[in-house]
């Protein structure tokens, strides 16, 4: 689903490279220092950015050949913060997700609905349907904007620090929800996280950014944490 090839990220010059990977359906996760490109290189696969050198593939096709407006289609982004927006209720931001189906008035059919509630029963949050996006806890709104990205239909979902500012067990929660939607919809979902353990513990592969050389790579899920340390921090 994503194949890089010869890639270097960044904004004016090159900050990191990106050994050439192959992503297929699965939970891939992204550690690193801070500053050493994580969100940087999410961004430039979502498209948000443009590569200095080398290619991305989206699905086999190059994503500077994909038209912007047609790359909602095919990734979800979620980032790290979530929009403060007032007297939003939960069910109408999750509906934002559709956005990208809808004609040029954004109406809605039934199918938007059916997707709709189809997002909220996977996530379990039918509680949280009428609450207002401003009342909702930290691990509510990961989740609600989870739920957002479904509804968007894409093969592919990135989430910058989907676990920032959660305590463990919504750590854990949104992890393990991350896991079964890449399982039951058959989705490549790319998430970067500083919690090594709770990483660790979910047995996903890993790209990992070098410290020493800043050269992003993909180990398997059994690497141990050892590893994983010495070669990120």
């Amino acid at each position: 689903m994503i194949v890089t090839k010869g890639l270097h990220i960044g904004y004016k010059s090159s900050i990191a490279e990106v050994q050439d990977i192959k992503l297929d359906a699965g939970v891939y996760i992204l550690i690193g220092k801070n500053g050493s490109g994580k969100s940087t290189l999410l961004k430039t696969i979502a498209g948000q950015l443009d590569s200095i050198q080398g290619a991305i593939e989206i699905n086999g096709k190059e994503i500077k050949s994909i038209r912007k407006s047609n790359l909602p289609k095919l990734i979800s982004f979620v980032g790290s913060k979530f929009p403060d927006v007032d007297f939003l209720n939960v069910v109408d931001y999750i509906a934002l997700g559709r956005s990208p189906h809808n004609d040029f008035f954004g109406r809605k059919t039934a199918r938007d609905a059916e997707v709709i509630d189809q997002a909220i029963d996977t996530l379990q949050i039918q509680d949280l349907k009428n609450r207002f996006t401003s009342q909702l806890s930290d691990g509510e709104r990961q989740l609600a904007a989870i739920a957002r990205a479904l509804t968007q239909e894409t093969s592919i979902i990135i989430l910058d620090e989907p676990t920032a500012f959660l305590d463990y067990l919504n750590k854990k929660i949104v992890l393990e929800n991350l896991i079964k939607i890449s399982a039951k919809f058959n989705k490549c979902i790319l998430l970067s996280s500083h919690d090594i353990d709770l990483s660790i513990d979910a047995q996903r592969p890993f790209l990992v950014v070098r410290k020493d050389t800043n050269t992003i790579e993909l180990l398997a899920a059994e690497t141990s944490k050892n590893t994983i340390i010495s070669i990120a921090f």
